[in-house]
């Protein structure tokens, strides 16, 4: 990609958490390409400057302000230094393998994008795998492992949110031309200034992404004590109220609805299931009662699907394959069984395939998966396996928060096409009908013009 960046981490004390953010920076980022530029906001501890000055480089930038002027002028004052697109990066916060490059492609995925977000443990609306909270990282997981399970199973969708999250926050330098800095005066320590930019945004016809292949820890806000940052949240949400109603009850209806929930449950479903290490995959006839292994995937073919479920550490896990010959939803259907089963081999790191029955599937498919199903290396469609997880847990063909979702939304354009095929079909008849009658009206009249002769004799 031909971009080069701008990562602006605005600091304030916290020298252990600066310290690893710039650290994960430098491992995880090419600095030959991109800059990092901290901006000190006078830290009252006395070792952050020295340190900060310590690891100053050409690609490396420090910025002294003489004052404390609060985070949004130590943002605005690295924003306007750069003269490119910019990353806002919390200092509490630690990056992941390939993190610049996926939040670029995220951002320019749509020309009226203005910002990106990736995805984190405490990011509000980013947050996984609970959605609205700060989470811990899952037990043995840390950085670098959540983020490379995130990208592993990542459907790479960038859906649309109500605001970005400015923990971490990539905006293009055209938005920033366009519409100027944060609003430093009204939001001098933070807590809605994102909000503020994001919503200016939104009036000039941009849009915000998720970046939903790309996890960064975060830490989490310590700066105030908790009376102080409650008046703060408490005057910054009045005032976003009173400059921005409709945005404001928007992001509200968002964070009500979660409509991005199936990005959540799948990063649910990988950790579930250890994907690094669920065992072998049986193709069988029924599913077993009893002695199952402790980390193994059933496989069970049906005339309309293909069901596999899941048994790990006392975990029951169930996915539902469709089949093409599923008629008129034919856009939901699957590949070839081989396909089907190849990609969930790779999608779960599974090395082996064992045919227990010879009934259900083709006799072929165990050689295949025996040639192919071990390449783990190659992508996998990560649509597919979520759509099949969430249509066995029930939820895919129901109408609750998933409505609002990407599978929501195809199974309600699927239902419109085929409603509108049956209008089309009933109009088509009706038109037929109107022929025929017209047809016979006209008979009537010719042979009632042919028998009127006789009829006056």
């Amino acid at each position: 990609m031909s971009q080069q960046i701008d990562i602006i981490v605005p600091v304030y004390n916290g020298l252990e958490d600066v310290k690893k953010c710039v650290d994960s920076v430098k491992k995880n980022t090419n600095l030959s390409r991109h800059r990092l530029i901290l901006v000190d906001d006078k830290s009252p501890d006395e070792n952050v400057l020295p340190y900060l000055k310590s690891v100053e480089s050409e690609a490396i930038h420090v910025i002294e302000s003489p004052v404390n002027e609060g985070f949004s002028a130590s943002v605005n004052k690295g924003m306007r230094y750069s003269d490119r697109d910019v990353i806002l990066l919390n200092s509490d916060t630690i990056v992941t393998r390939g993190w610049v490059e996926k939040l670029i492609a995220c951002a320019y995925s749509k020309r009226a994008a203005a910002t990106a977000t990736p995805l984190s443990n405490a990011a509000t609306l980013c947050s996984v795998p609970e959605f609205l909270q700060d989470n811990p990282l899952p037990e043995g997981y840390d950085a670098e492992t959540m983020g490379a399970l995130v990208e592993h199973c990542s459907i790479r969708r960038y859906p649309r949110v109500t605001v970005a999250v400015g923990f971490c926050m990539y905006i293009k330098r055209e938005v920033l031309e366009k519409i100027g800095y944060f609003d430093a005066e009204t939001f001098g320590k933070g807590y809605g200034e994102e909000n503020d930019f994001c919503h200016r945004a939104e009036q000039q016809g941009y849009m915000h992404l998720m970046c939903d292949d790309t996890f960064i820890y975060h830490k989490g806000t310590a700066s105030f004590d908790s009376v102080e940052k409650k008046k703060l949240l408490e005057e910054h949400e009045r005032i976003l109220r009173e400059r921005y109603p409709k945005y404001v009850e928007r992001n509200g209806q968002y964070c009500r609805k979660n409509p991005n929930k199936d990005l959540q449950e799948n990063i649910k479903l990988y950790l579930n299931l250890d994907y690094a290490a669920c065992g072998k995959l049986y193709l069988t006839d029924a599913f077993p009662e009893e002695n199952k292994e402790r980390k193994a995937f059933y496989a069970l073919r049906q005339e309309r699907c293909i069901l596999v479920k899941g048994f790990c550490d006392q975990r029951e896990i169930s996915f539902c394959f469709s089949a093409p010959e599923l008629g008129v939803e034919t856009a939901l259907a699957e590949e070839t069984e081989e396909q089907i089963l190849i990609d969930f081999m790779r999608a779960f790191s599974i090395m082996e395939a064992v045919q227990v029955q010879q009934g259900g599937f083709a006799l072929r498919t165990i050689s295949v998966l025996e040639q192919e199903g071990k390449n783990l290396g190659k992508a996998y469609d990560s649509k597919r396996i979520l759509r099949a997880y969430l249509t066995a847990q029930g939820n895919f063909l129901s109408d609750n928060e998933l409505v609002d979702g990407v599978y929501g939304q195809q199974l309600r354009s699927l239902k419109e096409s085929y409603e509108t095929l049956q209008r089309e079909s009933q109009v088509r008849q009706e038109e037929l009908s109107n022929i025929y009658n017209s047809k016979r009206f006209r008979l009537a009249c010719a042979m009632e013009k042919m028998v009127k002769p006789f009829r006056n004799k």
